[in-house]
């Protein structure tokens, strides 16, 4: 080192840094803008999720990570004080962090790209996203604590108190554990959940008398969307303590009915032949399940009910709601008489 600063007659060593910094940060820019060149060059030929989540996570990061890398043997060289050595370790860990936390994004994406299927996303696919989404949160808070951790502990002054800390780690360990047995009950559940599946990411649930979808699962709660864009939080904990509704539990598939009552005289074969005809032209019906049926009688009316399938639960209440209307609007228009009817008993006085 000494040899090559020599033949440039450089002896300030503020201006060997400053030569050495310049260095390092135009090679290391100069082999990041190569790296990328080439991955652009492939993504060009034969585009790839892999190659476009690189390219739009890890370019920035990178451009820092490179000459740090580089700067960190030179200056090492130098024999300078301890200072410049630790911040520019401290810098290349925080750089590594944030490299990694890229890296997880971009795989979360990936992922979810792989298992789209036309627009929606099948049961046991959507499992695997769960539980990427659960292992991505712990991943992050693992390698932040490492980081901290590390950076802390390379620092002689801070080794030595975390030395003194460890010694009383087990009445520390006990008394955390004591104030946070929520936390870590919540933390318990959200493992549960990530590989037993009672939920997961876009299924549809009914909770507290709430219709919404699963947006988000953390380490310590369940975000649902309602149907009116409302966010419903809950704790983890809620989902082994509270029975709920999960609709799309195994398939997105659903079975909707709706019940009417009319009198006696109401011509069910009728109505069987125009519900028929209503199912067939609704775009919503997978045209798998469609019954009519009289399912009940009391001293008043006859109970009919309409059974039809659709491909999910946004799809199978629409369709509920339409075929509810258009045959309660076809029995006005066509058979008002055999709507239900209060009958009045007549009393005879003896």
């Amino acid at each position: 080192m000494e040899t090559i600063f020599s033949k440039f007659s450089v002896t300030d060593l503020r201006l060997k840094i400053l030569i050495i910094i310049l260095v390092s940060v135009l090679t290391g820019l100069f082999l990041q803008w190569l790296l990328f060149k080439f991955l652009k060059l492939s993504q060009n030929r034969k585009p790839t999720i892999l190659k476009e989540q690189t390219l739009q996570r890890l370019k920035i990061p990178l451009k820092f990570l490179f000459p740090l890398l580089l700067l960190y043997a030179p200056i090492n060289a130098l024999e300078l004080n301890l200072l410049w050595e630790k911040s520019i370790e401290a810098c290349i860990i925080i750089n590594f962090v944030w490299v990694l936390i890229a890296f997880l994004q971009g795989l979360e994406v990936l992922v979810k790209q792989k298992f789209l299927v036309e627009g929606s996303q099948k049961a046991k696919e959507r499992k695997v996203v769960t539980q990427l989404r659960f292992l991505k949160s712990l991943a992050l808070i693992v390698i932040i604590t490492l980081a901290i951790a590390s950076i802390l502990w390379n620092i002689p002054e801070v080794r030595k108190i975390g030395t003194t800390i460890l010694t009383s780690a087990g009445v520390i360990g006990i008394i955390v554990g004591v104030a946070a047995q929520k936390s870590i009950a919540n933390l318990i559940t959200g493992f549960q959940i990530a590989f037993t599946q009672p939920i997961k990411i876009d299924d549809k649930v009914e909770i507290e008398g709430e219709f919404g979808i699963v947006e988000d699962i953390t380490l310590t709660y369940v975000v649902i969307k309602t149907w009116d864009l409302r966010r419903l939080v809950l704790p983890l904990s809620y989902f082994n303590d509270n029975p709920f509704v999960n609709w799309t539990f195994n398939s997105p598939e659903l079975i909707g009915s709706v019940f009417f009552y009319v009198d006696y005289s109401f011509p069910v074969n009728v109505l069987r032949k125009e519900f028929m005809s209503l199912l067939k032209s609704n775009p919503l019906w997978n045209k798998k399940t469609a019954d009519l049926l009289v399912t009940k009688v009391d001293q008043l009316t006859i109970e009919i009910r309409t059974s039809f399938s659709a491909k999910n639960a946004s799809d199978i209440w629409d369709l509920r709601c339409t075929i509810r209307e258009q045959l309660i609007e076809f029995m006005q228009k066509n058979h008002p008489a055999s709507l239900p009817k209060i009958r009045q008993m007549q009393v005879f006085e003896l």
